[in-house]
């Protein structure tokens, strides 16, 4: 075959799933399919290649408005995407390639290809076969609406091949997992697998996605029900876990390997400066206004919420998944000050280090305390000394472990644990449908959310503000913050996102920073006026004033929409915050993934998704 013509061939390939398997699209462990699959080694050989990132895609956190990406926007946010970009081609093909070899491993368990297998291992065999399909078709649809069903159609047939309504894929899908879930075992041991659980989990997913409410109540109810899962006792100390029962489905870092998944492949981007890294990608400033207040209210509608003093009376999840930091106005600042001159500081306020160090994005702050040291060393986040501190303020506190503080060491990545489902999402899910089908009881919310929201208090000595039946419009406002603060960076938001149709609002605005303003050198005293050992400029000194008159790094109070939207426009006008970029989104086009390119210039039967 030559050059031109496989080229050609591998793009029809995408659509059919036994020819898939035959053009080099098994893993290098294998022979190719027409002498592979024949015995139990040769089967779980290819089924254990299944269980990593390029058959299970991971939304990039950088899509969605839970994140500041310094390094600039891209084809999601500002709405560029065509039929060329490489991630709907990559994973369309890595789907269907998961579907081809899915088929190969049904047909021989099915046909007596493969010899001298048990009915036990038979069983589960077919069942994780049976999940990838479902998956697989799941994601499909999920993305890109209507799309090629393939249940044993010849190559031939592939190339006059048409899109199958979404609706019939879904309920395909369904079907394969319906399957799985009957024949998985309920928990496994050594190699992650996925399990009955696991499987109902992505059902309830994809159900949810698909507004099949009913489908999705069920599947994550009979999840529960199961005892299988639990959550974790300590909300920041999940992301840090090597295990745990609430972790239904997930990639492992390894650093001997130097492999991270999602956000893990490269710290560097995450890490403060202070010890080397960029710390570029920062959490939004809608995701901050996003935390209500300990009295479960949205922070424009509760009495504790103090803009001046940010971090106090708010859901203990936002200090452990954003950086915390003391502001001038906090009640206790003088004796947090005092704390690093008498070397109380790690015993009285471990929650304000990070690797090693205070972090103090404080305009004025020229040093930080240094744990190891116990003394006060040069500040590297903050913009009285570094141009590129602090774009917005905040940095990530979620995820990050000790041993982030060697990321060099291990290429940039971490070993952290990879969350790809886990319980929570079962809990949200229910309360979710149940919730749109207007059949949502307090019981209903008690085993759900309200589970979800007292572990996130566990600890903090605060009584968790507990979700009480309330109308289907305002239970629906509570949900879509809720999972906001729970799931943030873990690759769902984007999802939501879509499936809500409220992208055309998120995506549509403008994302800020601060001013890129800064002392103008790393030598800088701490001072002003005839004090200052620098002339500083007229734009620095507006962000010494925000800060000292309790205006950093954000200002006042936004409103907040009925789909728990902040709007925080207004601090941009009061000179607060400053636009980076704005975002772009069509909702006539952009809530579907066009098809790729190449399959449609193979079969032009295969229609293009609207606006593509």
């Amino acid at each position: 075959m030559n050059k031109i013509n496989k080229y050609l061939f591998s793009g029809i390939i995408a659509v059919s799933m036994t020819a898939c398997a035959d053009l080099d699209l098994n893993p290098l462990s294998e022979g190719s399919s027409e002498n592979w699959y024949h015995d139990e080694t040769e089967i779980e050989m290819a089924i254990n290649d299944w269980w990593r990132p390029d058959f299970f895609p991971i939304d990039g956190i950088e899509w969605d408005d839970d994140m500041l990406h310094r390094d600039g926007s891209n084809d999601v946010t500002i709405g560029t995407i065509t039929s060329q970009w490489g991630t709907a081609a990559t994973r369309w093909n890595s789907l269907y390639k998961a579907v081809a070899r899915a088929t190969k491993v049904i047909q021989a368990l099915d046909n007596g290809t493969a010899d001298g297998i048990n009915e036990e291992k038979t069983n589960q065999y077919k069942g994780e076969a049976y999940f990838m399909l479902g998956f697989a078709y799941g994601e499909l649809a999920t993305y890109y609406g209507d799309c090629v069903l393939n249940k044993g159609m010849t190559l031939e047939e592939a190339y006059e091949a048409v899109r199958t309504p979404k609706k019939e894929v879904m309920a395909y899908a369904y079907e394969c997992l319906d399957k799985a879930i009957e024949l998985l075992p309920d928990s496994h041991t050594g190699q992650q697998r996925p399990t009955k659980g696991v499987a109902l989990g992505i059902k309830a997913r994809f159900a949810l996605y698909h507004e099949d409410w009913e489908t999705a109540a069920q599947a994550a109810e009979q999840c529960m029900n199961s005892k299988v899962y639990k959550l974790h006792d300590n909300y920041g100390e999940l992301f840090k876990a090597d295990s745990s029962p609430e972790l239904m489905f997930y990639f492992k870092g390894d650093l001997t390997l130097k492999k991270g998944y999602g956000l893990f492949d490269n710290v560097y981007n995450y890490v403060i400066r202070k010890i080397g890294g960029a710390c570029n990608r920062s959490p939004s400033l809608e995701l901050f206004c996003s935390y209500t207040c300990t009295d479960g209210l949205p922070i424009n509608k509760s009495p504790l919420y103090n803009p001046k003093d940010p971090f106090a009376n708010r859901d203990p999840r936002l200090a452990m998944t954003i950086q915390p930091f003391k502001t001038k106005y906090s009640t206790d600042y003088a004796e947090y000050e005092q704390s690093k001159i008498d070397g109380t500081f790690p015993e009285k306020y471990p929650e304000y280090i990070i690797l090693g160090y205070e972090y103090n994005p404080n305009p004025y702050a020229t040093k930080v305390y240094e744990v190891s040291s116990g003394k006060m060393v040069l500040s590297n986040d903050s913009k009285a000394t570094n141009q590129h501190a602090a774009y917005n303020g905040l940095a990530m506190r979620k995820f990050v472990k000790d041993n982030w503080k060697d990321y060099k060491m291990y290429g940039n990545k971490a070993d952290n644990c990879y969350p790809y489902l886990r319980y929570a999402e079962i809990l949200m899910t229910y309360a979710e449908a149940k919730n749109e089908m207007g059949q949502c009881t307090q019981e209903d919310l008690d085993k759900s959310i309200n589970l979800v929201r007292e572990r996130a208090y566990k600890g903090s000595g605060i009584a968790y503000p507990r979700v009480e039946v309330a109308s289907q419009e305002a239970l629906r406002k509570i949900i879509r913050m809720e999972r906001r603060s729970e799931f943030a960076f873990e690759g769902l938001r984007y999802r939501d996102l879509l499936r809500w149709r409220i992208a055309e609002k998120s995506h549509n605005k403008s994302m800020y920073y601060l001013s890129r303003a800064w002392s103008g050198s790393s030598e800088w005293n701490g001072l002003t006026g005839s004090e200052s050992n620098l002339q500083l400029s007229s734009d620095f000194m507006t962000i010494l004033k925000n800060w000292d008159d309790g205006n950093f790094p954000i200002g006042g109070i936004p409103t907040i929409d009925e789909d728990g939207l902040p709007d925080i426009s207004p601090m941009e006008t009061a000179g607060y915050i400053t636009t980076f970029y704005k975002m772009s989104f069509d909702p006539k086009k952009n809530y579907l993934w066009p098809i790729p390119a190449d399959d449609i210039l193979v079969n032009d039967k295969i229609t293009q998704n609207p606006g593509y």
